[in-house]
This record gives C-alpha cells, sequence and structure tokens, in this order.
C-alpha cells in the first residue's frame, strides 16, 4: 500500500529541474519547477546577472538543457568579460547549439512585443532550448515612455514566457529604500529569489532568500554565498548570516 501511494504521489509531485546554483537546490525544495518563471531581485552589484548565466551554463553542462539569453543591457563581448573568472565557455556552448544569446537595443523593443516575441520562439525553437534568461525586467521596463504603458508590457513579457515551455529566470533592480522585492510582477512569477549585500562595517555581507517558490516546501532561512573562481556563486545552506547592518540589510 506504501510502495502504491508513493508511486501516486511521484505523479502528482511537480518535475523539478536543478537551480544550477551550487547549494541553492538544499533550501529550494530540490529545484525550480518545470516550466516556471522565477524572479530574481537584488541591488546593484548583487549577483543577478552572473546567478542566470550560471543557471543556463550549468543547465546546459550538467543536465544538457540548452538555454536562450534575452538581454536589454550586456553585450556578447561583456558577457565573455563576465564571465571568464568563473571558466565558463559559452562560445562552445554556442557551437555545439546548446546556448544563443539574443540582444534587444531599446528602439528595437516595441517590435519584441509587436512581433510576439516570433525571433526569441524562433531561437527557442532551433536550438531546443529548455532555459531561457531575462536580463534584466528593470531594464526592459525603462524603455517604455509611461508607467502604464511599462506595466502592459511586463503583462505582454509575462504571457509570452509561459508559451515558450522553458524554465525562466528574470533579474530585476531592487530600489535600496524600498523594503522587499518592490518589483510589482512577485504575484505573477512562480518564485521571487532575493539577494542581499548589505554593508556590514566595511564589508558587504552577502546571501540569498528564497521568498516564493509557488508549490514549494522551501526554506525560509537566509543563507549566505559567495563568487568562487571556476565554479561562480555557491550557496552555503548550512552556515547562517549574522549583520549588524544600518543600510538596508536583513
Amino acid at each position: 500500500m506504501a510502495e502504491k501511494n508513493d508511486k501516486l504521489k511521484s505523479k502528482t509531485l511537480p518535475e523539478r529541474v536543478s537551480t544550477g546554483i551550487t547549494g541553492l537546490d538544499e533550501i529550494a525544495g530540490g529545484g525550480f519547477e518545470k516550466n516556471s518563471t522565477i524572479l530574481v531581485v537584488g541591488g546593484a552589484g548583487s549577483g543577478k546577472t552572473t546567478f542566470l548565466l550560471q543557471f543556463l551554463y550549468n543547465g546546459a553542462v550538467e543536465e544538457e538543457e540548452p538555454g536562450v539569453l534575452l538581454t536589454f543591457e550586456e553585450s556578447k563581448d561583456a558577457m565573455r568579460r563576465h564571465t571568464k573568472s568563473f571558466g565558463w565557455d559559452f562560445d562552445k556552448l554556442e557551437d555545439k547549439d546548446m546556448f544563443s544569446v539574443i540582444s534587444y537595443k531599446p528602439h528595437e523593443v516595441k517590435k519584441l512585443i509587436d512581433e510576439g516575441g516570433g525571433m526569441i520562439w524562433d531561437t527557442i525553437h532551433s536550438i531546443g532550448a529548455k532555459r531561457l534568461a531575462v536580463d534584466s525586467l528593470t531594464s526592459y521596463t525603462m524603455l517604455f515612455e509611461t508607467t502604464y504603458q511599462a506595466r502592459e508590457a511586463q503583462l505582454s513579457l509575462y504571457e509570452m514566457l509561459r508559451k515558450w515551455n522553458c524554465t525562466t529566470l528574470l533579474s530585476a533592480e531592487k530600489a535600496k529604500q524600498v523594503a522587499g522585492p518592490s518589483t510589482g510582477m512577485e504575484y505573477l512569477s512562480d518564485g521571487v529569489i532575493l539577494l542581499h549585500h548589505p554593508r556590514q562595517r566595511n564589508v558587504r555581507v552577502r546571501a540569498v532568500e528564497v521568498l516564493k517558490l509557488r508549490g514549494t516546501e522551501h526554506s525560509q532561512k537566509l543563507c549566505p554565498f559567495e563568487f568562487v573562481k571556476n565554479k561562480g556563486i555557491v550557496v552555503y545552506p548550512g552556515e547562517d548570516v549574522f549583520s549588524d547592518s544600518k543600510d538596508g540589510g536583513f
């Protein structure tokens, strides 16, 4: 009877994919739900872009899941410089059709909406992408003239993302003076990851928090992380974060 219940349970549980971030699966209930949309929020320099690129790179190398980066910020050359110290060879992945980067200029964004993301879908389809990263939602929003246009564009983007059947990460900037994620898109996202890096005396303290993962029993603990050469972000679930920060910390 117990074996039958276990089989039934396994059929009802959503399929999960590794986050690609060392130590994060442990506090995220085993990984991200397949085809979910996850918002990664943090201040400037908190590690959002590294987080997204590590998700794509390790997804391709370790899970054999091709990925696409949609960026409104970094050029391909900037991305190469950004990832050099971590030993991530995106050029090699691109040659194997395991990775592709799409960069949109400000004047091209309206075309993205009008075409329903046609070029992105074509790229996803051509390489069989399973993972998608959008860097960043903040930059995307700033390309519209009014708040109303920006909100409508965000809603349109989320609608497109759900049609593409990829596990998707979006980065977003957190305003320093505002508590919480404060992007306005948390309610549409299946998950929200917060990257903290307040100043403690003369150093920055880095910590990751799983604020929300829909349908997942995830950790409520803030866990320290660091950037490690030839690895990227490494999270330490068994360690505690201590901070006496006065400038928007924990």
